[in-house]
């Protein structure tokens, strides 16, 4: 993986009957500014055929006790980096969940916005504790037409947030179905931030939504696989460094990791500690969280420092 930042599959051994994301009301947005369109789902002429390779797998068998999946089997890939972290180490306090290694912090403290979560005093949210943020930069809405827009306060949130002295990021709430539509949201993105810099990676959030109006519920694994590999190459193309957000369904039943494994995940599991099987740099442990300075509810992020280039 990874090792670079704040560090399905065919032979998987069951399958999923509904597939639903782990974010909060920050990510889809389906109203009040989301640019979703209220029609029916895309049509299968929309996907881009896609050719399946071959999953690599050791051939080995891994029972895994999942907090959302529950008790599930699946087949170790071959190549792909696992999660070496111990949960001993990680630690609470009324704020923030904690990682350190050998005795020492192991971890940054951070936060994921949208203009949903309004005015924001960047000042207090610093001396809170919180070290970095993701910011959501736009998404493209649901239904047929699947408008592409731009999150209000994205520009607003990045330039005031660096300001403060906390490291940003950006992510992109995807309803990609092919390869192309993949491209044109990493462009769109950076469209976006234009002259701005980001100082943590730009992430692919694709997710399963199952809405009525959702374009992704008929995508394919390796459709899915191909789009989040076209989001991040393009990203990479334009400078900045990738990443993909997604909870543990969409890992294991949706995406090919032995396709992915140059780029960076931002895991999502709401729970006292990570259970995902493979290497992850970031982790979107609540959709809860309290910080000062931000009125109402926030996600809260831990960048995991010991698999990262930057902290």
């Amino acid at each position: 993986m990874k090792r670079k930042i704040c560090a399905l599959l065919a032979a998987l051994t069951v399958t999923l009957a509904a597939f639903s994301g782990c974010s909060s009301s920050s990510k889809a947005d389906k109203s009040n500014g989301s640019g979703a369109d209220g029609h029916s789902s895309a049509e299968a002429s929309t996907v881009q055929e896609v050719t399946d390779s071959p999953v690599k797998a050791t051939g080995g068998k891994v029972h895994i006790d999942d907090s959302l999946l529950g008790e599930i089997w699946i087949t170790e890939l071959e190549g792909v980096a696992l999660n070496k972290l111990d949960n001993k180490a990680f630690t609470y306090d009324d704020s923030f969940t904690y990682y350190s290694e050998n005795g020492k912090p192991a971890s940054l403290e951070g936060i994921d916005v949208s203009f949903n979560n309004g005015e924001i005093d960047w000042g207090k949210v610093k001396d809170s504790g919180i070290d970095f943020v993701m910011v959501r930069l736009g998404g493209r809405g649901y239904g047929d037409s699947g408008e592409l827009y731009t999150d209000e306060r994205a520009a607003e949130y990045i330039k005031d947030a660096q300001s403060a002295g906390l490291k940003v990021g950006g992510y992109f709430f995807s309803q990609a179905t092919s390869n192309d539509e993949a491209v044109e949201e990493a462009e769109y993105a950076a469209k976006i931030l234009g002259d701005l810099k980001l100082d943590f990676p730009l992430a692919y959030d694709w997710e399963i939504i199952k809405d009525d109006y959702a374009r992704t519920d008929s995508v394919s694994a390796a459709q899915a696989t191909e789009s989040a590999k076209s989001f991040c190459d393009k990203v990479r193309e334009l400078g900045y460094t990738p990443m993909i957000y997604s909870p543990s369904r969409e890992l294991y039943f949706k995406y090919d990791l032995a396709r992915l494994s140059d780029i960076d995940i931002w895991y999502c599991e709401y729970s006292d500690v990570p259970t995902f099987y493979y290497e992850f740099s970031m982790w979107q442990y609540s959709d809860s969280g309290k910080v000062d300075g931000i009125d109402g509810e926030v996600d809260l992020n831990v960048c995991f420092t010991g698999v990262a280039d930057y902290a």
